[in-house]
């Protein structure tokens, strides 16, 4: 039923650009209030990338699709881009490499240590070594009906794992649990466990400057169980809100005790 879907969304201007099929990241703007997610999907020009999103696209394909990596990141030329000089090369290099990814040296250099060190990682590479990349997946969901789709960083369906590479300032057991409940992370690992229905979910966890230190966590009961309740909730106001339209999303009012 859904095949036509998945094959349409494997394109990333496709994915990203539709609002039929609702995204984790897009409960993660319901989760801040309605009117946050529909300001989103109304103002498309809003949506600029940010020189984190910028490299956090080109590490996923340097780690994950090489082939794509050396088709569409480029790193640019040292240059002062305080002078005028400096500034007219940048637009001219820009220019010259427009629908590319376009790193700093300093970006591009980390960006090749990072990768290094996952390749280096015997518990990464071994996780690494069955699969594929950048899968997607589109359902319905069986309790809101709400349509979703997802797309995974690595799939192996015949080990029974989904595993997203993320990238952080602290690696630690501690850092990364503080960080993973911050962004809404269990409720990531729950949408996608549940969308390819698999109960194993991993995280390789690498830190964005040297030593670049690496963690692999893979998600407990609890941790999965939670974020659950969280997406379902979500799904369930994404329905109210913008299916059923029984309420208005620039009428959410915060109420509460501080």
């Amino acid at each position: 039923m859904f095949e036509k879907f998945i094959k349409k969304f494997v394109d990333e201007s496709a994915y990203y650009s539709d609002f039929d099929f609702v995204t984790n990241s897009q409960l993660g703007k319901i989760a801040v209030s309605p009117a946050h997610y529909q300001h989103y999907k109304d103002n498309p020009s809003e949506r600029e990338e940010t020189r984190a999103l910028i490299f956090g696209r080109a590490f996923h394909l340097c780690i994950l699709e090489k082939d794509k990596f050396d088709e569409l990141v480029v790193m640019e030329p040292k240059m002062d881009k305080r002078t005028k000089d400096g500034k007219a090369m940048a637009k001219e290099f820009a220019e010259e490499n427009e629908g590319k990814l376009i790193l700093t040296p300093v970006e591009w250099y980390s960006l090749i240590g990072m990768r290094n060190r996952i390749y280096s990682c015997n518990e990464a590479t071994e996780l690494l070594s069955k699969g594929t990349p950048e899968d997607v997946m589109v359902w319905e969901d069986p309790d809101t009906n709400v349509l979703c789709k997802c797309k995974a960083d690595w799939v192996n369906l015949e080990d029974g794992y989904i595993m997203d590479i993320k990238t952080t300032q602290d690696a630690t057991p501690k850092g990364f649990r503080n960080s993973a409940y911050k962004w809404g992370y269990d409720r990531q690992s729950a949408f996608y466990s549940d969308a390819f229905g698999v109960k194993n979910f991993i995280f390789i966890v690498i830190e964005k400057s040297a030593p670049y230190n690496i963690g692999v966590y893979s998600c407990g009961d609890d941790f999965m169980s939670g974020g659950r309740a969280k997406y379902k909730h979500l799904l369930g106001m994404y329905k109210d809100y913008f299916v059923e339209e029984n309420k208005e999303p620039y009428e959410f009012t915060w109420i509460d005790e501080l």
